[in-house]
């Protein structure tokens, strides 16, 4: 993670390279043969586009699958909208690099506050347990990976929380049932489950003092122009 730049660059096998260099948008490269995904998801208070400047990728949009290709000519743009189950990646393991630009509406750099601070958790979990776990160094590696994981896993479910982007735990239902039952009532079993285990996530992080967007890993100006945000809607 450079904060000078804006960029993050994780590695192989999910390889990929944000750069957040641009107000309001992230351009996301995918590298051949990563393995990466967005994972399937969905947004209650952004309306998200996904803009294919270069390559090929698969998208699930409810219950459709989509391939979006760009070319000299054109550069298609998805419409993501509101509690719409989605999730997009490479459309195929081999070919040139792919470059999408996300973005939202409304505007405010929460999703580049939400891809600071995830990929801060992710590529950071080993140092910040070595230092506050006592003994752990000496630990068999796979305890270490159990912990390293619950870690990761109880530090994303609490950012997801607070940043809008709901995992799809369970999914049990097909889209349209879950859309129309999660977003009007919540009596999905899906928008029930996702959304317990982030309320539980964000209780067990109170206790310890976790937080969902930590200065750590976000640039200043981000922070507060967030906190700012956040002082706003309070109003």
């Amino acid at each position: 993670m450079d904060q000078t730049t804006g960029i993050i660059e994780r590695e192989f096998p999910n390889a990929v390279i944000y750069n957040l260099s641009q107000p309001d948008q992230v351009t996301v490269t995918l590298p051949p043969k990563s393995t990466w995904s967005s994972g399937l998801h969905w947004h209650e208070t952004h309306t998200e586009y996904l803009k294919v400047v270069k390559g090929s990728i698969k998208v699930r949009l409810g219950d459709t699958e989509q391939i979006l290709t760009a070319s000299p000519d054109n550069q298609p743009e998805l419409r993501v909208e509101r509690y719409a189950w989605h999730e997009w990646q490479r459309a195929e393991p081999e070919g040139e690099e792919v470059v999408v630009v996300e973005r939202t509406d409304p505007a405010d750099g929460e999703k580049a506050i939400f891809f600071w601070n995830l990929n801060g958790v992710i590529l950071n979990a080993g140092r910040v347990l070595s230092t506050n776990v006592p003994g752990f160094s000496f630990f068999p590696a796979s305890i270490k990976d159990l912990f390293i994981d619950f870690w990761i896993k109880l530090n994303l479910f609490i950012i997801f929380h607070s940043l809008d982007n709901i995992p799809v735990v369970l999914s049990t239902s097909n889209y349209w049932g879950a859309k129309r039952l999660g977003a009007k009532s919540g009596l999905s079993a899906d928008w029930f489950v996702s959304h317990l285990l982030l309320l539980l996530a964000s209780w067990i992080g109170r206790l310890f003092g976790l937080q969902a967007v930590r200065t750590e890993y976000t640039p200043p100006p981000n922070y507060k122009r967030w906190q700012e945000d956040r002082f706003d809607k309070l109003k």
